[in-house]
């Protein structure tokens, strides 16, 4: 759950180190960004925001299927965790 990635959005307070965050998010495997959903739960309002519309926008244009596998596999994870993260992550699909 602590990966560099969240690491880097949980530290960022200027525009250009959010721009990073989202790149970095942009250019992350989808698998490797499903890992870090519990992370992602954990940003503040406006962090988790950006990185719902960066996980949005890269699941929109994939297949139904694979999007229905996204879908399910994010359950799978929120279920694992305490109930205000796995709310957040509900809501990212």
């Amino acid at each position: 759950m602590d990966s560099t990635l969240i690491r880097r959005g949980l530290q960022a307070t200027t525009i250009s180190e959010m721009t990073r965050f989202v790149s970095t998010m942009e250019e992350r495997p989808l698998d490797k960004l499903l890992v870090d959903l519990p992370g992602f739960a954990l940003l503040s309002e406006t962090k988790f925001s950006l990185a719902r519309a960066v996980l949005r926008r890269r699941v929109r244009d994939l297949d139904e299927v694979d999007r229905q596998q996204l879908r399910v596999f994010a359950l799978e994870i929120a279920s694992e965790t305490e109930p205000e993260v796995a709310e957040r992550i509900r809501t990212l699909f």
